[in-house]
């Protein structure tokens, strides 16, 4: 796993560029100082943003025999809390930013903290440049670099855990998911070998780094093969294009991408087909959520490439099933079928089920996690003989290739997260003035689902949706929020009292698209905005843009853009979305195509 590299060969390629020889200075320098502070064999929780920072981290900890916790560097407080109280992390790598506010809020933190600041890493390399030797902080990120060389660390023992990655589930607290280290190698091998990846092939990932298929489609896989990995931005509708000439520019072998965003990349990027025509470009892999046969379609025709549709959970690695690039198992619509692992569908009374029968997905294979952290209990409901019961729904053809159909378990799938509705009403229902809460999943052309919380609110009590949505922010993660709040005046129930949700999912799906009128457009622009960035209405002006206008970050500017699309019935270029910089921008923007 940790093999020198050519000083050439570069690692991430990105706004900062770091080659296999300085990565693998700071994976030494990064184990080192765990080593010293004898925290091999321990488990530390770590919680970084920036990819230049999260590579040499990560791997210094698994280079040291220490566990990385891998969580979001964006969950909220009260769930770190939850997950600091389940675990015994003798230590925290987070960003500065977080360890202070962490503190400020009382958090019992482990006594080692390594605290990651992307500014200290720009004043180290002006200090360099103007050959300065200030005195720099060795106990920190990037400060320790700047500590002798430090010895050669013995090879990990590599026979139990690699790594915990955090991964929503059924409940409000994130279940660590366990992967062991020959687990995870047996994995890396697999993808290695179905994609073909040579030492000429180069990786544009997408995906969040702290998410499965960003960690192991990304820097594991990367690491391990010894090839490049680009990554020119975090993706938004605004760096459509540039991430395209960057395919061309960079000579992108494979793209791995979650739905969400090859549907935005049709839609808003398709004038720059030509940028997959680079003469080392072989294929894309869609990843971390379900594929429409129409976003497969429209992305395959539009820029003339194929596409693989990949099926896994953060409890096989990454992916489990393939549809491509092999001509048998490439059925559009379909996961396809399984490589290195068994996969198996069982009925109700867990009888196999028949060619085109639908049951539930279960797998075996030598890359399924060893269990969740510190949760026997939920371990044991997934795991049984040695299946992994996936609670997806699923049928397979006389062929052998699998189709999913549905789930069993209860889960919202927006842009490649998994939601949990129970969780969302849990947090609704703390709300004082909330007396029933359900939310449900609508199907959504970009995200695949979007969440939608009904609420009734108790006799007499009044509440907006922003109060509610910050409410939730103090609970969630920015990306579990739902996209909306519906007042309900009551919740449509069976006679045992449960919420029929496919009732109240066909009243909202048949009111939520309405055209606004001509002559109220700034009015629907700016009510628009309010619900989408969870601003009050008397806050917005029209000024107001990402700069200064809180909750107005990529996530939230694609979901206006789509809004806005929906409401007026118009299309929106890529040039429109990137001069979208204030509210007064945006409504001439709507009025000029509205005409």
């Amino acid at each position: 796993m940790f093999t020198p590299r050519p000083s050439a060969a570069q690692f991430l390629v990105g706004p900062t560029n770091l080659s296999f020889a300085t990565l693998n200075e700071q994976i030494a320098h990064v184990a080192h100082y765990l080593l010293v502070r004898q925290l091999a064999g321990t488990q530390v929780l770590l919680m970084v943003r920036e990819d230049h920072d999260f590579a040499p981290l990560v791997l210094g900890c698994m280079r040291a025999g220490v566990v990385p916790l891998i969580l979001d560097a964006r969950t909220v407080s009260a769930q770190v809390a939850a997950i600091l109280e389940l675990t015994e992390v003798a230590g925290v790598i987070a960003d500065a930013a977080l360890i202070d506010g962490w503190r400020a809020e009382g958090l019992a933190l482990p006594e080692h903290q390594l605290r990651v600041s992307p500014a200290a890493r720009k004043g180290q390399l002006l200090r360099k440049l103007m050959g300065r030797h200030a005195q720099v902080d060795l106990a920190s990120w990037p400060g320790l670099l700047d500590g002798p060389t430090p010895p050669p660390a013995p090879q990990p023992a590599m026979d139990g855990i690699a790594y915990v990655i955090f991964t929503s589930g059924s409940t409000a607290r994130p279940k660590g998911v366990e992967m062991s280290w020959s687990a995870m190698l047996c994995h890396l091998d697999t993808l290695t070998r179905h994609y073909a990846l040579g030492p000429e092939a180069r990786i544009m990932n997408l995906m969040p780094l702290s998410h499965a298929d960003g960690l192991v489609h990304g820097v594991l896989l990367c690491y391990r093969s010894g090839i490049s990995m680009v990554r020119p931005s975090e993706f938004s509708i605004g760096q459509i294009e540039s991430l395209l000439i960057a395919l061309y520019r960079e000579r992108i072998s494979h793209l791995v991408a979650a739905p969400t965003a090859l549907a935005l990349m049709t839609q808003y990027g398709g004038h720059l087909a030509e940028n997959f025509a680079n003469n080392a470009f072989r294929f894309v892999i869609s990843c971390s959520a379900p594929l429409s046969e129409a976003v497969w379609s429209d992305f395959s025709a539009r820029f003339g490439v194929p596409v693989v549709n990949t099926y896994g959970l953060s409890e096989t690695g990454t992916c489990a099933l393939y549809a491509g690039p092999d001509a048998a198992s490439h059925k559009i619509g379909s996961v396809g079928m399984p490589r290195d692992m068994d996969a198996k569908i069982v009925k109700a009374d867990l009888s196999l089920a028949l060619d085109m029968e639908e049951g539930e997905l279960c797998l075996r294979g030598p890359n399924l996690m060893r269990g969740y952290l510190n949760d026997p209990v939920s371990t044991a409901q997934v795991l049984r003989d040695g299946w992994l019961h996936t609670g997806d729904l699923a049928r397979r053809d006389a062929d052998g290739v699998y189709y999913i159909v549905g789930r069993i378990k209860s889960l919202i799938v927006c842009g490649g997260y998994n939601l949990s509705p129970d969780a969302i009403n849990a947090v609704l229902l703390g709300h004082p003035a909330v007396l029933e809460a359900a939310t449900v999943g609508i199907a959504d052309p970009i995200w695949g689902e979007i969440p939608i919380a009904c609420v009734v609110l108790c006799p007499d009590a009044q509440a907006d949706s922003a109060s509610l949505l910050a409410h939730c922010r103090q609970h969630l993660s920015e990306q579990e929020l739902p996209k909306k709040v519906q007042f309900v005046a009551s919740l449509p129930r069976n006679r045992a009292g449960k919420v029929v949700e496919a009732s109240l999912r066909a009243s909202l799906t048949a009111g939520s698209v309405q055209r606004a009128a001509s002559g109220d457009v700034r009015e629907a622009v700016l009510r628009l905005a309010s619900e989408i960035f969870t601003v009050p209405l008397a806050q917005l002006g029209a000024q107001s843009g990402p700069s200064n206008t809180p909750g107005w970050d990529s996530l939230a500017h694609i979901n206006f853009v789509v809004g806005l699309e929906a409401a007026f019935g118009i299309r929106l270029s890529p040039s429109d979305v990137v001069s979208m910089d204030t509210l007064d921008a945006t409504v001439d923007l709507v009025r000029r195509h509205a005409r």
